[in-house]
């Protein structure tokens, strides 16, 4: 037969495919639009989550919503105004009265500390605090002013209380202290007390001690300047003479006050012949005073006590001159530090925290042993009383699925005064067994699940495994189970996500520290931290990335225990 002539397309024809095509990819886009723009909505919180475990705290409280960190700025000499800390005001009056405070400033130059490295820069780093501080201080009728009364009302403003105010707030200096030792039996000396700070410690390197005072405090400011290039180093020594033998040293407390630079500090300590180096160094990448505690490893740093404490650890091959049975040499390094150690600092520091403050391994191979226990429980009471109910024939069995599936209209707080009453009676309070015995008891919901999926698989491949021999508990173990591994990931995935996030249950069954899992630690972490939100974040962060894997890589088949259950084959 001939080929039929092609017909030829028409404009109204074209226009409406095109259309169709427009209509098509307009959904298309709508669709995946709004995929796209609910990841990102329900991805903030977790984003939120990961930019604080970088923050330090004063980030937190700055007033300002920001979703990641600031930046860390190694400072290549101390002392030094913090320019980062005053941002210039966006009102539309500052550039006319910027200048007029900068020459007040310039006026009240002699106001500012000594030893200052940028203080050329004072007056444009000053201002804008200058200007925020009236902002909130002078009243709204001050600001309608004409110009030059507004500039010499400002200037009758700038007190000098006013400027030492807004100094203080970015005045950056590292600052050293009071020196203090303790010994086992509690005994405690002031090394420090009648001598000038400067006097006290040894410096080497590109520094000076420069004494003070704030308040009845006598302190010194660390003055330094390291070179350009980097491997600058400070070093501090001195030789405690302790009031009590060497062997009672309990921990050696070096009050600091850091000057936001990121630089590490690291601590050495020789006594009866051996060095002792600090586990960690300590940044200064803060400017509230600190109690840095130089304590030998040992029992303390086995238990579960919050570990504020810096564990110093004996340097095989290295020996010290230091022998007396009352003497302690002490050396503090302080390493100039670029802007990638810096960074790794700051990203580091309350994950570093997390794990150093708290026996965040021991929580974690709890929560581990409990996650085993009771997927191992679940998997097997489950799938055993599923296969009873949906492949065996026994008087009652519609009556018994109808009650275990009337618990689950039981709330879990009906049951909670009553089941701890049990546990205590069979002596089980403060142990683990609690939070994984009941496992071999079965769950409602996962017993429906398997039920449901056991119930589609074809009675012919159970006959045909009967015939060949097979008796009940053949035909669960070698027909069944391998059918319903789908839903036996999925049940596991669920049960690891309660157990591992199982807050509630530890709380009530455990009050030995000792035996917490990770969520219960953390919180009370929380509580002795007395509320260190970049930490609780970073350990928050750590908690959930199992969860997070899990999901991903066991994706598959969860999807496939959702699906599938209740197909008939």
């Amino acid at each position: 037969m001939p080929n039929p002539t092609p017909q030829p397309v028409t404009a109204d024809a074209k226009q409406s495919r095109d259309a169709r095509r427009l209509r098509a990819l307009a959904r298309i886009l709508i669709i995946y639009g709004l995929l796209l723009g609910g990841g990102i909505l329900f991805s903030l919180p977790f984003v939120w989550m990961i930019g604080t475990s970088f923050k330090v705290d004063r980030e937190m409280f700055s007033g300002k919503l920001n979703l990641w960190p600031m930046r860390p700025i190694p400072a290549q000499a101390s002392p030094y105004l913090d320019s980062r800390y005053f941002a210039e005001p966006h009102d539309a009056i500052y550039p006319t009265l910027e200048t007029a405070l900068q020459e007040t400033l310039r006026e009240h130059r002699e106001r500012l500390p000594s030893h200052i490295h940028n203080a050329e820069d004072a007056a444009s780093i000053l201002a804008p605090g200058l200007y925020l501080r009236l902002r909130e201080t002078l009243p709204a009728t001050t600001w309608k002013l004409p110009h030059h009364a507004l500039v010499e009302e400002i200037k009758t403003r700038l007190t000098p209380e006013l400027i030492d105010e807004t100094i203080r707030k970015v005045y950056r200096h590292l600052s050293f202290a009071g020196v203090r030792v303790r010994s086992l039996d509690l005994q405690e000396a002031d090394l420090t007390s009648g001598h000038p700070i400067s006097d006290f410690w040894s410096v080497e390197g590109p520094a000076t001690l420069a004494d003070g005072k704030e308040g009845a405090t006598h302190l010194a400011d660390l003055v330094y300047s390291f070179p350009e290039e980097k491997g600058g180093e400070v070093r501090l020594t001195r030789t405690l003479t302790l009031p009590f033998p060497v062997d009672r040293l309990h921990r050696i407390q070096l009050y600091i006050r850091p000057d936001d630079s990121w630089h590490p500090i690291d601590f050495y300590v020789e006594k009866q012949g051996h060095v002792f180096k600090g586990r960690r160094p300590e940044y200064t990448g803060n400017f509230q005073w600190t109690v840095v505690s130089l304590q030998d490893y040992g029992p303390d740093d086995e238990s579960t006590k919050i570990r504020l404490w810096v564990p110093m650890l004996k340097q095989d091959g290295l020996t010290s001159d230091i022998t007396a049975d009352n003497q302690v040499k002490v050396t503090l390094v302080l390493r100039q530090n670029d802007s990638v150690g810096a960074w790794w600092a700051k990203v580091q520091r309350n994950y570093r925290g997390a794990l150093d403050y708290i026996p965040f391994w021991r929580y974690a191979a709890t929560s581990i042993f409990l996650v085993i226990l009771n997927i191992v429980g679940t998997l097997f009471s489950c799938s055993i009383v599923a296969f009873a109910f949906a492949r065996l024939q026994w008087p009652g069995r519609n009556l018994s699925f109808g009650l275990m599936m009337a618990t689950m209209m039981i709330p879990g707080q009906v049951t909670m005064i009553p089941y701890f009453l049990i546990i205590k009676s069979l002596g089980w309070y403060n142990t683990l067994t609690p939070l994984w015995v009941m496992s071999l008891c079965g769950n409602a919901f996962n017993i429906f699940l398997l039920h449901q999926f056991m119930k589609g698989i074809p009675r012919d491949l159970e006959d045909a495994a009967r015939i060949d021999g097979c008796n009940s508990w053949q035909v669960y173990l070698h027909v069944m189970l391998p059918l319903v591994k789908p839903t036996l990931a999925c049940i596991a995935i669920f049960t690891f996500m309660g157990v591992w996030n199982d807050f509630m249950g530890p709380l009530i069954y455990l009050s030995d520290q000792r035996l917490y899992p990770l969520s219960l630690g953390l919180f009370a972490f929380n509580v002795q931290a007395g509320g260190s939100f970049g930490m609780m974040m970073a350990g928050s962060l750590l908690m959930t990335l199992p969860i997070i894997l899990i999901f991903f890589f066991a994706q598959k088949y969860f999807i496939q225990g959702v699906t599938l259950t209740g197909m008939k084959g």
